[in-house]
């Protein structure tokens, strides 16, 4: 998972800053001296480059290339990946004067179906574990609880999103006295 979350995160930043500094791919090929081809399918996390190939784009775009790894803080578990609301990292997504896009995280899964409900939990309620063939992503809209996944609870709170296998035993507490709302994307492997 933190591979491929890196991969995309590199590839957003490089795209991202191509366009910042007003470079069509065509112009940021000619200084890197790379194909507008290489560089789509870099961009687009179609493929990976190698290490010469990435250091001729940082040099292109003349960035230092520690800009490319200070990634979200997260706490990556073998289990689950949970990221604190303070660790979203701004990035810039096309060119749109007062939209603030910030990135969770990312993650490649072939051959699902992606489900998304909002999610109410009141107060002092409790489920019993449940499993299912898949991910979840859940990001917290408002209020606070714990979440367990096999033995390990996690705390949440407003903002914190946390992503895991669904296959491990699994289930929300919330023990205050607010509602919990949160936004869950479920990620169905088809078999």
């Amino acid at each position: 998972m933190i591979q491929e979350e890196q991969i995309t995160l590199i590839a957003k930043r490089i795209k991202s800053l191509r366009i910042s500094k007003g470079l069509t791919l065509q112009a940021l090929s000619e200084r890197a001296n790379l194909t507008k081809g290489l560089i789509s399918k870099i961009e687009n996390s179609r493929t990976i480059p190698s290490l010469p190939v990435f250091l001729a784009l940082i040099h292109a775009l003349e960035e230092n290339p520690q800009t490319f790894f200070d990634l979200p803080t997260a706490s990556y578990n073998r289990t689950y990946v949970h990221v604190k609301q303070k660790s979203y990292k701004h990035i810039k997504k096309e060119n749109r004067p007062g939209f603030d896009y910030r990135f969770i995280l990312a993650q490649t899964l072939l051959s699902c179906t992606m489900e998304t409900v909002v999610l109410s939990i009141k107060p002092k309620s409790k489920s019993k574990p449940t499993v299912t063939d898949g991910y979840e992503f859940k990001y917290v809209l408002s209020g606070d609880c714990d979440y367990y996944i096999q033995d390990e609870k996690i705390e949440l709170a407003q903002g914190d999103s946390i992503y895991f296998d669904a296959s491990k035993p699994h289930y929300p507490v919330n023990n205050s006295k607010r509602k919990v709302v949160m936004l869950v994307c479920y990620f169905l492997t088809m078999k």
